[in-house]
């Protein structure tokens, strides 16, 4: 006999059921529903709109399963027809969801708000749990770009819709370490504090979404001045889960290099050599342009070049926010080392690009 062929409409349900139990955050049955897609399509005549489809609810399969969080690497993109997928709502949502975190995991954060916009038009044909993880994502690309206020209404959007589903209890969890974030970076310390602590002490947390939320927390002691503390809390979410094999972990490396070399520690040199090889691969300004930063004043005393390499970089790239930090930490060590107008000058500068964040959008 031969073989059979699944019908067009059989496939067109698989992946809908599959794109189904993604959403509804149910891991199991997305697993086996993606399995049985692949089955099916290894039988099935398919055209570009059904290939599309599969094409795009696999690259949502990878942002449910953090695989683009651990590896954005471009062969991770579905590279689809634009033209198929503006005649689909639902298409032109995924696509537009596609593309933003891709630019997002590159650091282009205003491209990926501009692709997020281009979602929201066809954000009445998905559901309402697919809504609240958009709007995590729209809240999490404003805070990238220091813009609280959008952020903070976006996520509580989120949180809202994900508080009514027994199966979301993790990106609550998300929503919330998020909002620590963005009261630690308004200098809210108890604030930030609490929902920090709210976050970790919440149970059954898959291990790579712990890592997250405790690199988040030693950001967040780093920024306070808490540098032993900081460096405990790296440690442990560069060994919680997987996460130091992955772009997460690279970026835990160079925080981790940074405070270690603030603190005398010389073993800090091995792990920001490791960081700026895997910065290599994954080609990010911010954290190239931090390690820059790091060597600059950490190794053996400001060493300008670098230093001023590293800061500019950050500026070019709109990244105003981690450049008033590095500006405010080169002033510091200015000032200990006795050079007092030069750190008048780095914090000046300082005043400036926090000014900047405000413009940041704005066609100058």
């Amino acid at each position: 006999m031969g073989k059979t062929t699944a019908s067009p409409d059989l496939l067109i349900g698989a992946i809908g059921n599959w794109y189904n139990a993604i959403v509804s955050y149910d891991a199991k049955k997305a697993q086996m529903q993606k399995a049985l897609t692949e089955q099916l399509l290894r039988s099935a005549v398919t055209d570009k709109k059904i290939q599309t489809y599969h094409q795009l609810v696999e690259f949502r399969h990878k942002i449910f399963t953090n695989e683009i969080l651990r590896d954005p690497l471009p062969e991770n993109q579905a590279h689809v027809d634009e033209s198929i997928v503006e005649t689909d709502q639902v298409l032109n949502y995924l696509y537009h969801l596609m593309e933003g975190r891709m630019a997002f995991q590159r650091e282009n954060y205003l491209q990926s708000l501009g692709h997020y916009q281009k979602a929201e038009r066809s954000i009445h044909s998905v559901s309402e749990l697919e809504r609240a993880e958009f709007f995590f994502l729209l809240g999490e690309g404003f805070y990238r770009i220091n813009q609280y206020m959008h952020a903070s209404l976006y996520l509580d959007l989120a949180k809202e819709i994900f508080e009514l589903s027994s199966r979301h209890d993790e990106r609550v969890i998300a929503c919330t370490s998020l909002q620590a974030s963005i009261y630690s970076e308004l200098r809210l310390y108890h604030q930030a504090e609490e929902f920090f602590l709210d976050c970790l002490e919440q149970p059954n947390q898959k291990p790579f979404n712990r890592s997250i939320h405790l690199r988040a927390y030693g950001l967040h002691k780093e920024r306070n001045g808490m540098l032993q503390d900081a460096r405990d809390y790296y440690d442990e979410a560069l060994h919680t889960g997987d996460q130091y094999d992955t772009l997460v972990g690279s970026k835990t490396k160079a925080n981790l290099a940074n405070v270690l070399l603030r603190l005398g520690d010389c073993s800090g040199v091995a792990l920001l050599e490791e960081a700026e090889d895997d910065m290599k691969t994954y080609n990010l300004v911010e954290f190239t342009a931090g390690n820059r930063i790091t060597r600059g004043f950490t190794f053996l005393r400001l060493t300008f070049y670098s230093l001023i390499r590293g800061l500019d970089e950050l500026v070019n790239q709109e990244l105003y926010f981690e450049a008033t930090e590095a500006y405010e930490e080169v002033a510091a060590a200015l000032e200990i080392d006795q050079q007092f107008e030069l750190a008048l000058s780095y914090m000046r500068m300082a005043n400036e690009l926090r000014l900047k964040q405000f413009s940041i959008g704005i066609n100058n």
